[in-house]
């Protein structure tokens, strides 16, 4: 019988070249995180709805939101090292050198709450 997987919810920053599309850049990244070998997880991506990309030289900065499932425990600062390995080594490869992407696994209960809107939508109350 298999583990039960944990929950893990992280914010992904990526700095990629303006004529980028954000949505292939998205498909990359879950791609990337659901075939790395090392640590066995699926991933749902959804680009942030409230961070809206600033551009700077030519460069884009997007928010994605990623909701992990990993199997086994998880420990915050190896998972999060091992994310940034793996988005940055897959964006690297695909969309060249000059793309960068950051990961934030710790996030106030608050915060969660925001991103989680992001990706769930805001509930809506029935009458």
């Amino acid at each position: 019988m298999g583990t039960a997987a944990e929950a893990v919810m992280a914010v992904v920053h990526v700095k990629a070249p303006a004529e980028h599309d954000p949505y292939v850049i998205e498909a990359e990244l879950t791609r990337a995180i659901c075939t790395d070998r090392r640590q066995p997880m699926s991933a749902e991506l959804t680009l942030a709805a409230d961070v809206r990309p600033s551009r700077r030289h030519g460069m884009l900065r997007h928010g994605f939101v990623a909701l992990l499932s990993v199997e086994g425990p998880a420990q915050p600062g190896d998972l999060q090292k091992r994310l940034q390995k793996v988005a940055r080594k897959a964006l690297r490869r695909r969309f060249g050198p000059e793309v960068s992407a950051r990961v934030t696994l710790g996030m106030t209960d608050t915060v969660a709450g925001a991103y989680w809107c992001s990706v769930r939508g805001t509930p809506q109350r029935r009458a």
